[in-house]
Order: C-alpha cells, then sequence, then structure tokens
C-alpha cells in the first residue's frame, strides 16, 4: 500500500512541475500585475511596520507610524544614515544621498498614516544628517532636534539626545524625548 501511494505522490508531482512547452515562467512583477498589485516602478515600497499602533506625543495632533527595518531602502543609494527612535520605536529614517548631490538628505516617515519621502532643505552631506536636519515637503516640516556635545558611542552607532518637531496641516507636534541614532 505505502509503494502505491509513493508512486501516486511521485506522478502528481511530475503532473504539478510540467509546464506547457515554450513556457518561461512567471516573474514577481508579472504576478503582482495579475494579482491587481501592480505597483508604479518609481514608487516607493512601504516601509511603516506591519500592524503598527500609531505613536502619539504629548501634546500636538500629528501622529507617526513605526517604521520597519527595511525604511532605510526607500531613501535609495545614501553614503551615511541616522534614525530618529522614540519610546523605542524608530519613527524618521534620513540619509544623505550619494553620487552627483551628496550635499541634501533625504528622509522617510509616515504621517497620519501617509508615507512620506522628504528632501532636505541644506547642504552639507553627512554632516547635517548628523546634526539634525530639517526636512520639508507634502506640506510637513521635520526638524531634529539633536543636544549639543559629543555623542554616545554605541556599537557602531553614535547618539544624541533629540526631540522631532513635525509640522503640517494639524499644527505642530513635538516628540520628546528621543534618540537621534546615527551610522559612525
Amino acid at each position: 500500500m505505502s509503494r502505491a501511494f509513493a508512486l501516486s505522490a511521485m506522478l502528481l508531482l511530475a503532473a504539478c512541475s510540467k509546464s506547457p512547452e515554450g513556457a518561461t515562467g512567471e516573474s514577481a512583477d508579472d504576478f503582482a500585475k495579475r494579482a491587481g498589485l501592480d505597483v508604479p516602478a518609481d514608487s516607493v515600497p512601504s516601509v511603516a511596520e506591519i500592524n503598527a499602533q500609531p505613536v502619539v506625543a504629548p501634546t500636538g495632533a500629528a501622529q507617526l507610524t513605526p517604521l520597519s527595518a527595511d525604511a532605510p531602502r526607500a531613501l535609495g543609494a545614501i553614503a551615511g544614515g541616522c534614525s530618529f527612535i522614540y519610546q523605542g520605536r524608530s519613527l524618521l529614517v534620513v540619509g544623505a544621498g550619494e553620487g552627483t548631490d551628496p550635499g541634501s538628505g533625504r528622509g522617510v516617515l509616515v504621517i497620519d498614516g501617509q508615507q512620506v519621502v522628504l528632501p532636505g532643505n541644506a547642504a552639507g552631506g553627512v554632516q547635517v544628517v548628523e546634526s539634525g536636519p530639517t526636512l520639508s515637503g507634502a506640506g510637513y516640516t521635520v526638524s531634529v532636534l539633536r543636544a549639543e556635545g559629543p555623542p554616545q558611542a554605541r556599537g557602531e552607532r553614535n547618539e544624541w539626545t533629540a526631540g522631532l518637531r513635525v509640522a503640517g496641516p494639524q499644527g505642530e507636534t513635538t516628540f520628546s524625548p528621543g534618540t537621534w541614532s546615527c551610522t559612525a
């Protein structure tokens, strides 16, 4: 009986693995299109933690959704990066660009349920990002209010006490105290 079962299982597997002649298979992009999940090539993938509850500051109305560990990928190629950590969750990731325009940084965060990629306002590359950048776009201005002085070294990261000010359509909200954590 077990031999008949094994033979029928092998036949079933063989039948499932056969593809029509000339078929090349389906790529992930083809599957996404067929499933109605087509994402434009120039769009930014979702960076929020799945099922994360928004973080609310003690004052102000803006709500930030914690970011996933993959959030820095939304920035593309970067020379150096930092993240704002509040209540143990990453709420903003900023990186200094590589290539032709290394002077301005860009950041990504999820504000009031909307994922936003913001360009930096100042030139200076990694130093400006590390010192606490201001980012503006999509109706928001986001400023990292980093403490002065030398950082605390934590492995391969430098950390400062910081706050995060979010100004937008609902007014101004400050998330503080937090940590500005940068690659060393």
